[in-house]
């Protein structure tokens, strides 16, 4: 949106939200919910050693910062893409781990959870490597590493 003056023309630049394709910002908000996930899976990790259901405090208090480093990565994955950096790679990589996730879920009995992570993988999946995310990021128009010019 400029902002404008009668006798210079645009005097002002500020960003829009309207150069985000709506499948970046989609793609953006998975990863911050799969963070806040993790970060309350964390936080409930801690609520276990207080209430005495743990066998190791050790074990769990491992399992809540592990929970919580993995937050952390997805939080860095949602504000990069939200951001419009290239980190499409990363992304699909994430999104390409949860369909194991999903199959070992569906043989543990849990088949409606496995089919979640696999409906979460492919809407991950989907967003981040359409047309429009893509190209708002920039992803593929950088040269190959060693190509001259």
């Amino acid at each position: 949106m400029n902002e404008t003056d009668a006798d210079m023309g645009a005097v002002t630049e500020t960003p829009d939200d309207r150069d985000r394709p709506w499948t970046l910002t989609a793609a953006a908000g998975l990863f911050w919910l799969l963070a806040t996930g993790l970060a309350a899976a964390g936080v409930w990790a801690l609520a276990q050693i207080v209430m005495g259901e743990v066998d190791t405090a050790s074990g769990a208090i491992g399992i809540a910062l592990i929970a919580w480093l993995a937050a952390l990565y997805y939080w860095f994955i949602g504000r990069r893409l939200l951001r419009m950096h290239d980190i499409v790679a990363q992304a699909v990589f994430q999104g390409l781990l949860l369909l194991p996730v999903g199959y070992y879920l569906r043989e543990a009995a849990h088949p409606a959870i496995g089919l979640a992570a696999w409906a979460l993988a492919a809407a991950i999946l989907g967003l981040v490597l359409s047309g429009p995310t893509r190209r708002a990021v920039g992803f593929g128009e950088r040269r190959p590493f060693g190509a001259g010019e």
